[in-house]
């Protein structure tokens, strides 16, 4: 069984209270008997249960807080290894954990280069430095992005790019995989940008740095002959859970198609601006959406049967969606009488004439096939009991709409966030999308805060 992996395991977690973090945390803790788990927190236990008890039923929430075989150490990431720790805590890690799972992480797709090198480059640079050198460490595992290789987008002759699970150069020089990193890191850190991210055409500042991420991290594995300890798990555009923590699970601010949906629900006019270079975009566009919970799966399975180097968390090609069956169910969400037409352009995607939510996603118009051999390769060797078991993969045998019932809620709060932004009456937000009922965990809370 997989979850014998974990029985007398000793794990370190960054990001833990975080969306994915809390459904590998939740998945580890119901499952599997790890010895003990320590998970980073800024604001310690006081913190961390506050921010599960805001995103989970008091049941779930629970599991996590009254857990005997977890305690939250009160720190952050920074430019040190020391996550300001006790110097006590840092040599008790050091001597005891085995498995290193670091998926805190900035997720402010925007943000300029150099404020990325702070908060995602240069912190995971120092843990896995700091990991290298724990005494029975057996895996330090990356949650990186499926994006990291979004620039090969305009790189492609293809229409539907094929992405495979590796890291690929950005100089054409196939010998050198992330020998160049430390150089370009150093460069980064004194001019704020580097050449090979101005000379490529990455979606956002953050695509590139979590590409940089994967091969400053490889290549500091490298000078220790330490390879097959690193795992990386690259995520596409995550969504709600299936199943677990339970089936729908998910924050406001956690899921992109959530805002894109609720930004789809408040637009005015008719039409709508978006670039491809697709011939018929609403067939050939996809859009690669993962349950969260097949994230945490797929790093948990892969670490327990020993995988190394980079795994995709995704949908695939046979799960992703078509750009149509993704419309179609916005339009479902949207209280407007009129629809909205996508108004298809051959501009950048970068070009201020696209829509918003174009401007901001990106990805809107193209199509990858991000490969998941590694993922079937596991699975082709796993029980029938055992995958049965397991949310290795996509369940696509609902209708997409299904999902954002789910999300209506939280696609309502974020309608009446951009209406304000956009000066129209918050309020005006009910005609637009409907309201939803709130997760029951939330409306437990609204009855304590008035009372």
């Amino acid at each position: 069984m997989i979850w014998e992996y974990y029985n007398g395991k000793i794990l370190f977690v960054t990001g833990g209270t975080g969306f994915i973090g809390t459904a590998v945390l939740y998945r580890l803790l119901t499952q599997a008997t790890p010895k003990h788990v320590y998970v980073l927190c800024r604001g310690g236990f006081t913190k961390a249960e506050s921010k599960w008890n805001n995103m989970l039923p008091v049941s779930i929430a629970n599991t996590l807080t009254r857990s005997k075989c977890m305690t939250i150490l009160d720190g952050e990431l920074g430019d040190t290894a020391t996550m300001n720790l006790p110097d006590e805590d840092l040599q008790m890690l050091k001597r005891r954990v085995h498995i290193l799972i670091h998926a805190a992480s900035s997720i402010e797709l925007k943000n300029s280069l150099r404020e990325l090198s702070y908060s995602v480059i240069a912190p995971t640079l120092c843990l896995t430095k700091y990991a290298l050198k724990f005494q029975n460490l057996e895996k330090f595992v990356f949650l990186s992005s499926a994006y990291v290789n979004a620039h090969l987008w305009k790189l492609s002759e293809s229409s539907d790019v094929a992405v495979q699970e590796r890291v690929y150069t950005l100089d054409g020089k196939s010998e050198d995989i992330y020998e160049s990193a430390p150089a370009i890191w150093r460069e980064l850190q004194t001019n704020g940008t580097s050449q090979e991210y101005e000379s490529h055409d990455f979606p956002w500042p953050y695509a590139y740095a979590k590409h940089l991420a994967e091969r400053l991290i490889l290549q500091k594995a490298s000078e220790q002959n330490a390879l097959d300890k690193i795992l990386i798990i690259r995520p596409s555009v995550v969504g709600p859970a299936d199943e677990f923590p339970y089936h729908g699970f998910t924050t406001s601010y956690s899921t992109p198609s959530t805002a894109c949906a609720a930004a789809y629900a408040i637009h005015p006019r008719r039409k709508i601006v978006l670039a491809t270079r697709c011939e018929n975009p609403d067939q050939e566009a996809t859009i690669d959406e993962v349950p969260v919970d097949v994230v945490a799966d797929r790093l948990l399975v892969h670490t327990a049967v020993g995988s190394s180097g980079c795994v995709h968390a995704v949908s695939g090609e046979k799960r992703r969606l078509r750009l149509e069956d993704w419309w179609v169910a916005f339009k479902n969400e949207r209280r407007l009488p009129w629809h909205v037409k996508p108004v298809w352009t051959k501009e950048d995607w970068h070009s201020s004439n696209l829509h918003h939510i174009a401007r901001n996603f990106k990805i809107i118009g193209t199509s990858f096939a991000f490969a998941e051999d590694k993922s079937d390769q596991v699975a082709d060797t796993l029980t029938s009991d055992d995958l049965e078991h397991l949310n290795l993969f996509a369940d696509r045998s609902r209708p997409y709409h299904h999902s954002l019932i789910h999300r209506r809620h939280h696609i309502h709060h974020l309608a009446k966030q951009m209406a304000k932004k956009n000066k129209i009456p918050a309020c005006m937000a009910g005609l637009f999308c409907h309201k939803g009922k709130p997760p029951q965990h939330h409306q437990i809370q609204n009855e304590k805060a008035t009372a």
